[in-house]
Order: C-alpha cells, then structure tokens, then sequence
C-alpha cells in the first residue's frame, strides 16, 4: 500500500520484493512514469494507480511478463493512448482507464480473452473498436461521457454482456444486432444521448431486449434488494431505459 504519499517515483526497493507482490495500490501520487523493473513483478494480480499524472499505461515488455495480472485501475491520469500490448494480459478481468485523454482503444484490445468487465468512461473517444467483439467474457461496459456517435454492431457478438452504459454520448441509435446478440443484455443506459425513445423502440430486437429488463427488475424488487437506503424508485429509474413519452 502507498497510496497518498506523495510519491514522484516507485520505490526501487519493491523490485527486492518482486516475486512475492500480488497487490500494488499507489493511487493518489505524483507519478509520471511507471519503472522498468515492474515488469519482473510476474506474480502480480492487481495494481492500482488512480489519480496519478501517467501518460503511458505500462512499461515496455508488461504485456508479455505480467501474465498473473487480473485487475489493472488507471483512472484519472493523463493517459493519450492505450498500448497495442496490452492485449496479451490474457488474465486479465478488468481493465479501468476512466478519466484520461483517450481518443481510440487499440484494435489489440480484442486481445483480453478473460476480460469482465471494461471501464472507458469520461474519456475523448469518438468510436469503439469492433474488435471488442472479441472479448467474450465481457460482461459490463462502460463507456459513459465520451464523444461515441455509433455502438459497433460487432458487440452484438457478447453474449455474456449484462450491463451497456453509454450516458452522454452522440448516439442517435442502436443496432438490432446488439439487441438481439446480447441476449445477457438487462441493462442499457442512454441517458443524455440524442437517441429518442420512440426510435430505440421501434428498433428490432428491443422488445426482447425490453423483456430481458423486467425480467432483472421483477426478481430484484421480489427478492426486496432494491429497498435499500435509496429507495426503490431511484434504484430502478437509474438503469430503466429513456421512457416514451
């Protein structure tokens, strides 16, 4: 742990450590730049580097020899790009780069055959890859407050995705064969999109998508999990797709 230290630079004394690491959390620091000897960390499952000022995600060669890795957190650095490499972190199960500068996900992506769960929001991205049809083990995207005009009609390849959010982009549509594709698909969030309700309703595949979703919400509100300090009435507002009105 060495969050909030003010660090500029990681310790070399953890490369003395190297095969026993499985955790590093060094969130809230001045980093700009990750060592090279973090590469040799082969045993590590999980590093964390929120609120740093990063402009490069990993060193050089950390595809290929951080083959434990599960969780990478890169939210709110500096980040312009993603490295092609990083699509050989075949263990990889969640990858987080929430408020940086990115403009693209590399195509390598597709490349995260064990990837769960991907967070992308608050970033400058005009489209995603269809090569995220790839990550079949994907079960939520968020890819909400960016600069998406269109959803790739190759998610619809994601069978296991349960959760789309998109709030606050420039999409005015969605393919039918998202609709119809990701039949895990419960919820999709479109919230501040210029999509209008009576076009998303109209688009083949949404009835089904539509029956899905109260599916999800009949059994939460039975089993009472949505009576929580929230409320009912928020928790299922904040996931319900734009109402026709």
């Amino acid at each position: 742990g060495l969050r909030d230290q003010g660090l500029k630079d990681l310790p070399p004394s953890l490369a003395e450590a190297a095969s026993a690491l499985k955790v590093i959390d060094a969130s809230n620091n001045r980093l700009t730049v990750l060592p090279a000897f973090l590469v040799t960390f082969s045993g590590l499952q999980r590093l964390v580097l929120t609120g740093n000022q990063l402009t490069v995600a990993l060193p050089s060669g950390a595809g290929s020899r951080l083959t434990a890795l599960k969780i990478l957190v890169l939210d709110d650095n500096l980040l312009g790009e993603l490295p092609e490499e990083i699509g050989q972190l075949k263990r990889l199960e969640r990858l987080s780069v929430s408020c940086n500068r990115l403009r693209a996900l590399p195509p390598a992506i597709g490349g995260l055959e064990s990837l769960q769960a991907l967070v992308v929001s608050r970033n400058s991205l005009e489209a995603l890859p269809d090569e995220l049809g790839s990550c079949a083990r994907l079960e939520e995207l968020d890819a909400q407050s960016n600069d998406l005009a269109v959803i790739p009609a190759a998610l619809g390849q994601l069978k296991r995705l349960k959760m789309l959010q998109l709030d606050n982009n420039r999409i005015f549509a969605v393919p039918p064969d998202v609709l119809y594709g990701c039949t895990m698909l419960q919820t999709l969030s479109l919230h501040g999109c210029p999509i209008k309700p009576d076009d998303l309703q109209d688009t083949p595949g949404f009835k089904e998508f539509d029956e899905r979703r109260k599916s999800k919400y009949d059994k939460v509100i039975a089993g009472g999990a949505l009576l929580g300090n929230r409320g009912l009435d928020e928790g299922v507002d904040r996931e319900v797709s734009p109402p026709r009105r």
